[in-house]
Protein backbone atom coordinates (compact mmCIF):
# COMPACT_ATOMS: atom_id res chain seq x y z
CA UNK A 1 0.00 0.00 0.00
CA UNK A 2 2.94 2.56 -0.20
CA UNK A 3 1.55 5.65 -1.13
CA UNK A 4 -1.75 5.06 0.59
CA UNK A 5 -1.31 7.39 3.36
CA UNK A 6 -4.14 8.07 4.85
CA UNK A 7 -5.80 4.40 4.53
CA UNK A 8 -2.48 3.30 5.74
CA UNK A 9 -2.95 5.59 9.16
CA UNK A 10 -6.87 4.26 9.05
CA UNK A 11 -5.77 1.04 9.23
CA UNK A 12 -3.19 1.92 12.21
CA UNK A 13 -5.26 4.08 14.14
CA UNK A 14 -8.61 2.20 14.20
CA UNK A 15 -6.69 -0.73 15.06
CA UNK A 16 -8.65 -0.71 18.45
CA UNK A 17 -12.04 -1.29 16.70
CA UNK A 18 -11.20 -4.28 14.01
CA UNK A 19 -11.69 -7.58 16.35
CA UNK A 20 -14.62 -6.03 17.67
CA UNK A 21 -15.76 -5.33 13.77
CA UNK A 22 -14.73 -8.64 12.85
CA UNK A 23 -16.53 -10.71 15.84
CA UNK A 24 -19.73 -11.31 13.71
CA UNK A 25 -17.43 -13.27 10.83
CA UNK A 26 -15.98 -14.75 13.89
CA UNK A 27 -19.19 -15.96 15.73
CA UNK A 28 -21.69 -16.58 12.68
CA UNK A 29 -19.05 -17.54 9.97
CA UNK A 30 -16.46 -19.45 11.70
CA UNK A 31 -18.27 -21.10 14.56
CA UNK A 32 -18.08 -24.89 14.60
CA UNK A 33 -20.48 -26.62 12.60
CA UNK A 34 -21.83 -23.46 10.85
CA UNK A 35 -25.10 -24.12 8.91
CA UNK A 36 -27.36 -22.18 6.42
CA UNK A 37 -28.95 -20.88 9.27
CA UNK A 38 -25.51 -18.65 10.66
CA UNK A 39 -24.65 -17.85 7.30
CA UNK A 40 -28.45 -15.98 7.20
CA UNK A 41 -27.98 -14.61 10.66
CA UNK A 42 -24.59 -12.83 9.36
CA UNK A 43 -26.00 -11.67 6.23
CA UNK A 44 -29.51 -9.91 7.82
CA UNK A 45 -26.91 -8.58 10.75
CA UNK A 46 -24.64 -6.85 8.27
CA UNK A 47 -27.43 -6.28 5.72
CA UNK A 48 -29.30 -3.79 8.32
CA UNK A 49 -25.74 -1.89 8.82
CA UNK A 50 -24.87 -2.19 5.13
CA UNK A 51 -27.89 -0.44 3.73
CA UNK A 52 -28.70 2.86 5.19
CA UNK A 53 -24.75 3.45 5.19
CA UNK A 54 -24.60 2.70 1.18
CA UNK A 55 -27.88 5.10 0.63
CA UNK A 56 -25.82 7.48 2.85
CA UNK A 57 -23.14 7.27 0.99
CA UNK A 58 -25.26 7.51 -2.35
CA UNK A 59 -26.52 10.98 -1.74
CA UNK A 60 -22.75 12.43 -0.33
CA UNK A 61 -21.93 15.35 -2.28
CA UNK A 62 -18.63 15.18 -4.56
CA UNK A 63 -18.35 11.56 -3.49
CA UNK A 64 -19.15 10.14 -6.90
CA UNK A 65 -16.19 11.67 -8.37
CA UNK A 66 -13.79 10.34 -6.80
CA UNK A 67 -15.18 6.77 -6.47
CA UNK A 68 -17.67 4.37 -8.12
CA UNK A 69 -20.05 4.38 -5.00
CA UNK A 70 -22.37 2.97 -7.31
CA UNK A 71 -20.04 0.32 -8.80
CA UNK A 72 -19.58 -0.73 -4.56
CA UNK A 73 -22.77 -1.22 -3.89
CA UNK A 74 -22.93 -4.81 -1.96
CA UNK A 75 -26.75 -4.30 0.13
CA UNK A 76 -28.42 -5.37 -3.17
CA UNK A 77 -26.20 -8.26 -2.94
CA UNK A 78 -26.36 -9.65 0.43
CA UNK A 79 -30.00 -9.04 -0.28
CA UNK A 80 -30.22 -11.52 -2.89
CA UNK A 81 -28.06 -13.85 -0.82
CA UNK A 82 -30.60 -13.62 1.57
CA UNK A 83 -33.23 -14.28 -0.49
CA UNK A 84 -31.36 -17.38 -2.18
CA UNK A 85 -31.21 -18.87 1.47
CA UNK A 86 -35.04 -19.09 1.60
CA UNK A 87 -35.79 -15.87 2.81
CA UNK A 88 -38.82 -14.04 1.30
CA UNK A 89 -38.48 -9.96 0.14
CA UNK A 90 -40.83 -8.92 2.82
CA UNK A 91 -38.90 -10.80 4.93
CA UNK A 92 -36.08 -9.19 3.85
CA UNK A 93 -37.65 -5.39 3.92
CA UNK A 94 -38.52 -5.98 7.26
CA UNK A 95 -34.71 -6.36 8.91
CA UNK A 96 -34.30 -3.66 11.03
CA UNK A 97 -32.05 -1.23 9.68
CA UNK A 98 -29.33 0.79 11.47
CA UNK A 99 -30.61 4.57 12.19
CA UNK A 100 -27.26 6.28 13.38
CA UNK A 101 -25.84 6.75 9.65
CA UNK A 102 -24.85 10.23 9.31
CA UNK A 103 -25.87 12.37 6.21
CA UNK A 104 -22.55 13.09 4.82
CA UNK A 105 -21.80 16.74 4.19
CA UNK A 106 -18.69 16.29 1.75
CA UNK A 107 -16.79 13.34 0.70
CA UNK A 108 -13.88 13.06 3.90
CA UNK A 109 -16.51 11.52 5.97
CA UNK A 110 -18.13 9.54 3.49
CA UNK A 111 -14.72 7.89 2.88
CA UNK A 112 -14.00 7.35 6.61
CA UNK A 113 -17.23 5.59 6.43
CA UNK A 114 -16.89 3.68 3.62
CA UNK A 115 -13.71 1.94 4.85
CA UNK A 116 -15.86 -0.10 6.92
CA UNK A 117 -17.66 -1.43 4.63
CA UNK A 118 -15.09 -2.16 2.26
CA UNK A 119 -13.10 -3.68 4.89
CA UNK A 120 -14.50 -7.30 5.69
CA UNK A 121 -14.26 -8.23 1.86
CA UNK A 122 -10.61 -7.95 2.63
CA UNK A 123 -11.25 -11.98 3.78
CA UNK A 124 -13.65 -12.66 1.51
CA UNK A 125 -11.68 -15.01 -0.09
CA UNK A 126 -10.54 -16.59 3.14
CA UNK A 127 -14.33 -16.90 3.90
CA UNK A 128 -15.54 -17.84 1.02
CA UNK A 129 -13.19 -20.80 1.37
CA UNK A 130 -14.23 -21.68 4.49
CA UNK A 131 -17.82 -21.70 3.81
CA UNK A 132 -17.97 -24.00 0.72
CA UNK A 133 -16.27 -26.49 2.45
CA UNK A 134 -19.28 -26.58 5.05
CA UNK A 135 -22.11 -25.25 2.56
CA UNK A 136 -21.27 -25.92 -0.73
CA UNK A 137 -24.93 -26.08 -1.83
CA UNK A 138 -25.45 -23.02 -0.20
CA UNK A 139 -22.83 -21.37 -1.43
CA UNK A 140 -23.30 -21.98 -5.01
CA UNK A 141 -26.30 -19.71 -5.43
CA UNK A 142 -25.99 -17.64 -2.26
CA UNK A 143 -22.50 -16.06 -2.36
CA UNK A 144 -23.17 -13.05 -4.67
CA UNK A 145 -21.69 -10.50 -1.54
CA UNK A 146 -18.94 -12.53 -1.00
CA UNK A 147 -18.12 -12.81 -4.68
CA UNK A 148 -18.48 -9.14 -5.62
CA UNK A 149 -14.70 -8.32 -5.47
CA UNK A 150 -13.15 -11.34 -6.57
CA UNK A 151 -9.85 -10.94 -8.21
CA UNK A 152 -9.94 -7.43 -7.63
CA UNK A 153 -9.77 -6.94 -3.81
CA UNK A 154 -6.54 -5.67 -3.83
CA UNK A 155 -7.20 -3.22 -6.64
CA UNK A 156 -10.86 -2.29 -5.00
CA UNK A 157 -8.72 -1.19 -1.48
CA UNK A 158 -5.79 0.66 -3.33
CA UNK A 159 -8.78 2.91 -4.99
CA UNK A 160 -10.50 3.43 -2.06
CA UNK A 161 -6.65 4.65 -0.53
CA UNK A 162 -5.95 6.72 -3.65
CA UNK A 163 -9.67 8.82 -3.26
CA UNK A 164 -9.42 9.26 0.35
CA UNK A 165 -4.97 10.35 -0.20
CA UNK A 166 -6.44 13.09 -3.35
CA UNK A 167 -9.62 14.54 -0.57
CA UNK A 168 -6.77 14.40 2.14
CA UNK A 169 -5.40 18.14 0.60
CA UNK A 170 -4.59 18.95 4.11
CA UNK A 171 -4.00 17.91 7.53
CA UNK A 172 -7.35 18.77 8.59
CA UNK A 173 -9.26 16.96 5.89
CA UNK A 174 -6.72 13.61 6.56
CA UNK A 175 -8.30 14.17 10.72
CA UNK A 176 -11.48 14.27 8.73
CA UNK A 177 -11.47 11.10 7.47
CA UNK A 178 -9.81 9.40 10.46
CA UNK A 179 -12.17 10.73 13.11
CA UNK A 180 -15.25 9.56 10.49
CA UNK A 181 -13.79 6.11 10.52
CA UNK A 182 -14.19 5.90 14.54
CA UNK A 183 -17.23 7.35 14.49
CA UNK A 184 -18.13 4.35 12.01
CA UNK A 185 -16.50 1.38 13.70
CA UNK A 186 -18.29 3.08 17.06
CA UNK A 187 -22.00 3.04 15.27
CA UNK A 188 -21.06 -0.60 13.78
CA UNK A 189 -20.78 -1.80 17.65
CA UNK A 190 -23.53 -0.28 18.61
CA UNK A 191 -25.70 -1.18 16.06
CA UNK A 192 -24.44 -5.33 16.78
CA UNK A 193 -24.18 -5.13 20.46
CA UNK A 194 -27.16 -2.46 21.81
CA UNK A 195 -29.49 -1.57 19.02
CA UNK A 196 -30.13 -5.14 17.60
CA UNK A 197 -30.12 -7.41 20.60
CA UNK A 198 -31.54 -10.04 18.71
CA UNK A 199 -34.12 -8.83 16.77
CA UNK A 200 -32.11 -9.59 13.35
CA UNK A 201 -31.71 -13.13 14.67
CA UNK A 202 -35.03 -14.08 14.93
CA UNK A 203 -35.77 -12.29 11.56
CA UNK A 204 -33.15 -14.40 9.80
CA UNK A 205 -35.32 -17.37 11.12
Amino acid sequence: MDGLRVLTRLNEETQVHHAEADADIDRYLFCEGVTAFEYRTYLARWYGFLAPLEAALAMAPELDPLIDVRGRAKAALVAHDLLALGMTMSEVNELPQCLSIPTFRGPAAALGWMYIAERPLLASAVIRGHLSTYLPSEMACASAYLMCYAGQVGAMWRMLGEAMDHVASTGAIADRIIVAGHDAFRALQRWRTHDLQGIAVRAAV
